[in-house]
């Protein structure tokens, strides 16, 4: 049997990685000691510096206690990006994101090399899904050489798929321990936010039959929750490609899960005007094009515009001519917009990171 590594390393960034970072000037904006900002090889402020992703080479030994944060710190880790680095407002949040993303990344190998317990890599894994899942709607209108939205749903479907494979490990554990208080109080304190995610999951994967199966097999108090509820409405409305009726449920959201649905709303939106051409197929009548702004939750006319012409559909005087025989099905998606404002997003902060930390 592997013997369990237990970290050591008490800050959240190990000294002798904060030190060859400073020697070799690697140290990110925010780590820096401010009073020596203007120094051609600034110093590192020990309570800014934050460990960041290092891939296992030759010679590095990933397993030192002293260079892996225990669990409380780690958990402090994330509080600090949360409350003092994602909540800023004098940077471009791209940059914010590019740091609490690689940093997260460190706080996952470290859980993993340490084989951090049930509960607490529950917590740590709710936080971090709940940050990629902002950041896919905070940054979706970016262009692609400063935010990939591809790279931060891989990770964000890798976080959630381990996140619930977690929430059935501890299942299996309270059915063989139910009795004691401590598993019972985490069982309480753990349901709230399952909830969310296990809702979340419905919806990154919308119209997936595999995850409304594990909806459906959810045990009671979870499947009959609200959130759960409503998403499983929403995926299965997609499931029959009722797009109105999709894009209707998404507004009784709340912000968090409404970020995750609108993921999947590019491909939404080519599927009903894909749809819309064969349904309202004509030479000479045409479709308000505010009416499909307001049933595909355009926030912007132009925006209907765009994607009319992306697809070639004609669009004129804000009136939409549906032909099938012109609607190009080979162009991958619709043109990216955000569902909220950047300023709402910045307001959900406490609400969404924050929660229950």
């Amino acid at each position: 049997m592997t013997d369990i590594i237990q970290g050591t390393c008490l800050l959240m960034c190990p000294e002798k990685e904060r030190w060859m970072r400073e020697k070799e000037g690697l140290l990110h904006r925010f780590e820096i000691d401010e009073s020596t900002k203007a120094n051609k090889r600034p110093k590192a402020d020990p309570m800014k510096t934050v460990k960041c992703f290092g891939r296992p080479a030759a010679g590095l030994v990933m397993t030192d206690p002293d260079q892996l944060r225990p669990a409380p710190v780690l958990l402090s880790t994330i509080r600090y990006l949360f409350t003092r680095i994602a909540t800023r407002s004098d940077v471009d949040w791209i940059i914010v994101y590019d740091f609490i993303f690689d940093r997260l990344r460190a706080v996952r190998q470290d859980v993993a090399i340490q084989r951090i317990d049930i509960f607490t890599s529950i917590r740590i894994f709710e936080l971090i899904v709940r940050f990629l899942v902002y950041s896919a709607q905070r940054l979706c209108d970016r262009s692609i050489y400063e935010f990939n939205p591809k790279i931060n749903y891989q990770h964000l479907s890798e976080c959630i798929t381990h996140l619930l494979v977690l929430y059935d490990d501890n299942d299996l554990n309270d059915k063989g321990d139910c009795l004691e208080l401590d598993r019972c109080m985490e069982k309480l304190s753990l349901n709230d936010n399952r909830q969310q995610m296990e809702a979340l999951y419905i919806l990154l994967n919308m119209g997936n039959v595999e995850a409304l199966r594990r909806a459906l097999n959810l045990p009671s108090n979870l499947r009959k929750s609200s959130d759960v509820q409503l998403s499983m409405k929403i995926s299965f409305a997609w499931y029959l490609k009722n797009y109105a009726r999709v894009c209707s449920l998404i507004q009784q959201l709340s912000p968090l899960l409404a970020c995750a649905a609108i993921t999947n709303l590019q491909i939404i939106r080519k599927t009903a005007l894909q749809i819309m051409s064969s349904g309202y197929n004509s030479k000479v009548l045409t479709f308000p094009g505010l009416k499909l702004q307001e049933i595909l939750l355009y926030k912007d006319i132009e925006k209907v515009r765009a994607d009319c012409e992306l697809f070639g559909l004609t669009f004129t005087e804000q009136n939409i001519l549906f032909q099938k025989t012109n609607f190009k099905n080979e162009v991958q998606s619709t043109n990216p917009e955000m569902y909220y404002t950047h300023q709402s997003l910045h307001n959900f902060l406490p609400q969404i990171l924050l929660k229950s930390m």
